[in-house]
C-alpha cells in the first residue's frame, strides 16, 4: 500500500522536525518535503502534488489561509492545521478541516489527526466545496501569483482588474500582468464586495480604479481605469455598478 506524502509547512524548525518525528512511527504516510514559508509551500505543492499539507496558520509573508487561497480548490491537498495560537480560526475553520492541531500536542492527538486525514484521503474525496467553505470566511488580503519560479504577494488593493482567460484569471495591477490559476468566481467570493465589483460575465474590477464611464451601444458602458485601459460594463451589471460607484440611477 503506497502511504500518502505529506508536506509541512511551519516557519519555526522544532516544529517541523516535531512533525516530521510523529510521522516516522506511521505508515500510512511519508514525509515529501517541508517548507519554512508560505511562498516555499507553493512552490512545493506544485513540485510535489502531496496529498496531505499540515500547515502552520500564522507565518510570516504569507499566512495559511493565503497559502490556500492560491490553490486550486478542485485540485488542493487535505489539509491539517498545526498552529499555537488564534482561537478566532479555531472557531472558523474546525467544521472544514481534516483537523486543527492546536500547539502543542502530543502523539495521541496527532495520530487522531491523521486518521480523519487517512478516512478522507482512502474516499477519495478532495472535497473542494468544503475547501471552498473554509476560504469563503476570511476575506483575501493579498493575493499570491508566480513570477518566475517563485511566488510573489500583492496586496489586493493593488489589484485594478481581474478577468477570465480559461482556467485562469488574468490579474493586473500597476506593475502589469499575472496569471492566477483559480476560477474568477472563487475569487470573487473571497474579495471584499465593498471594494470588487463584477461589470461583465468574465470581468470584475476595483471601483478605486475605474477613473472615468463612457457610454457605449445597447445599454453598455466602458469604464476607463487609472492606466487608460478599458473594460465592459454591460447593461446586466450597470445599475448595481452605478449604485456601488455612488452615481444615482
Amino acid at each position: 500500500m503506497t502511504p500518502f506524502r505529506v508536506l509541512v509547512v511551519d516557519d519555526e524548525a522544532p516544529a517541523r522536525a516535531k512533525v516530521k518525528r510523529l510521522l516516522a512511527g506511521d505508515e500510512r504516510f511519508a514525509l515529501a518535503g517541508e517548507a519554512s514559508d508560505g511562498p516555499e509551500a507553493l512552490a512545493q505543492v506544485e513540485a510535489l502534488q502531496p496529498d496531505l499539507l499540515v500547515l502552520d496558520v500564522q507565518m510570516p509573508g504569507l499566512t495559511g489561509f493565503e497559502v490556500l487561497a492560491s490553490l486550486d480548490p478542485d485540485a488542493c491537498p487535505a489539509i491539517i492545521f498545526s498552529t499555537a495560537h488564534d482561537a478566532f480560526a479555531l472557531q472558523a475553520f474546525e467544521a472544514h478541516a481534516v483537523d486543527y492541531l492546536l500547539k502543542p500536542y502530543d502523539l495521541g492527538r496527532f495520530r487522531k489527526a491523521l486518521d480523519k486525514a487517512e478516512a478522507l484521503l482512502r474516499g477519495k474525496r478532495r472535497e473542494p466545496e468544503r475547501l471552498r467553505a473554509l476560504l469563503a470566511t476570511a476575506r483575501l488580503e493579498r493575493l499570491v501569483v508566480k513570477v518566475g519560479e517563485g511566488w510573489v504577494p500583492l496586496r489586493v488593493d493593488d489589484v485594478w482588474h481581474l478577468a477570465a482567460d480559461d482556467k485562469y484569471v488574468r490579474v493586473r495591477t500597476a506593475q502589469g500582468e499575472h496569471l492566477v490559476r483559480q476560477s474568477l468566481r472563487t475569487l470573487e467570493e473571497r474579495l471584499d464586495p465593498a471594494r470588487f465589483i463584477r461589470v461583465h460575465r468574465g470581468d470584475l474590477v476595483n471601483l478605486e480604479a475605474v477613473t472615468r464611464l463612457e457610454p457605449w451601444t445597447h445599454g453598455d458602458g466602458i469604464l476607463v481605469l487609472r492606466d487608460g485601459t478599458t473594460v465592459v460594463l454591460s447593461r446586466t451589471h450597470r445599475e448595481e455598478f452605478l449604485r456601488r460607484w455612488g452615481l444615482e440611477t
